[in-house]
């Protein structure tokens, strides 16, 4: 709770410290949760139509029960009484679909809410100074749940909405060589998003939009999923042993949106296949921070395992990040059209496995080729 934390565009939009702005923040991420599943029937809140994603209604259990663990120290009841059914390493997935109807889990949200809310209005200054770091980490897991709840409900069929068409011309971005500062001291700022750092870079090109659903199909088109000489070894090996030969999504009727529910290894093939590559997370940051053109449509993935940075520090435990440094997990920049604002920052680090294709995301791509110049 020492730790020192510098402002930046993040804290400045969102004003960090200032009590009145986190509880409406924390108020409409809550609303903005609550609608996603108001017209959803108990079937559907119930559904598990992937083994490695939990029902939504499981989600709105975990969102209240993570929120009394954290913010409700000293009422243990909540922690005993449902540990097992809404702890991440409670109750097996397969287990999940066994849940209490709407109304109880409406209610077990709304009984928590009110007693962190209670909490909340009591806390000292210098406890709100103290704890700040805390209540935002808890706003942000419940965005980052509400856009698993929307992946979850994508599988089945259900989009609230759609990105934009993406109908620009054949263009590049190009970032000239220097020092660049990333990651991020910020109060808001994850675990793995600290602490900041400088890093050198070459120049780069890197595309002004990520690929759309009709480059993609091309690609298809053309027996990309059949041609070894886009794949990388391990990717390949993926490939034949899934039986992959489509996109996992159905496709869209507007061909022109951005493509999604890509895995690293097809994002990486179609890059082969068109002389590119996927960016570094260095560099992807580094084009985002020069304002990097239609971002937050999909994630985009990098070629960039996820790694702590030098001098990493867990928070606010230990299992949050740390074990996904396993040379398995890759990372994804941008947030999509289904990311809430708040995660919508340049430093955020999202990581998956490289044979996830349930993800809302999808690829930009760097040219082979450094710049001699600008």
């Amino acid at each position: 709770m020492n730790q020192k934390f510098t402002p930046s565009e993040t804290s400045t939009r969102w004003h960090a410290f200032d009590r009145e702005v986190f509880w409406q923040a924390f108020q409409n991420q809550r609303q903005f949760t609550l609608q996603l599943v108001a017209q959803l029937s108990e079937v559907i809140l119930c559904a598990q139509p992937h083994p490695l994603y939990s029902p939504v209604g499981w989600h709105l259990g975990h969102i209240g029960y993570t929120e009394a663990f954290w913010l409700l120290p000293e009422d243990s009841g909540f922690r005993d009484r449902d540990r097992y059914w809404y702890a991440a390493d409670g109750r097996p997935k397969v287990e999940r679909q066994h849940l209490p109807p709407r109304r109880q889990l409406l209610e077990y949200l709304a009984e928590i809410r009110q007693r962190t809310g209670d909490r909340f209005h009591c806390l000292s200054d210098t406890q709100w100074q103290q704890e700040a770091r805390l209540w935002w980490w808890i706003l942000q897991h419940e965005a980052q749940h509400s856009e698993t709840m929307q992946m979850v409900l994508a599988m089945q069929g259900i989009f609230a909405t759609l990105p934009p068409s993406l109908s620009l011309p054949q263009e590049h971005q190009r970032i000239a060589a220097g020092r660049y500062a990333i990651g991020s001291a910020d109060l808001l700022a994850l675990d793995n998003e600290q602490p900041s750092q400088w890093v050198e870079t070459l120049p780069f090109r890197i595309d002004a939009a990520p690929v759309t659903w009709r480059e993609f199909l091309a690609f298809v088109e053309r027996g990309g999923y059949q041609q070894r000489e886009w794949w990388s070894s391990s990717g390949w090996e993926w490939r034949e042993a899934e039986k992959i030969t489509a996109p996992f999504y159905p496709i869209p009727e507007n061909l022109d949106l951005p493509m999604w529910g890509l895995s690293f290894y097809e994002a990486e093939a179609y890059g082969h296949s068109q002389g590119k590559r996927l960016p570094s997370e260095r560099e992807w940051e580094i084009a985002a921070q020069q304002g990097l053109l239609n971002r937050g449509y999909v994630w985009e993935w990098t070629q960039s395992p996820f790694a702590p940075y030098p001098g990493f520090q867990s928070y606010p435990y230990r299992g949050y990040s740390a074990p996904y440094f396993d040379g398995e997990h890759f990372v994804l920049k941008g947030g999509s059209h289904w990311t809430r604002p708040i995660l919508k920052r340049p430093s955020f680090r999202n990581w998956y496995s490289r044979s996830t294709r349930e993800v809302f995301a999808g690829a930009r791509y760097v040219h082979q080729e450094n710049l001699i110049s600008q």
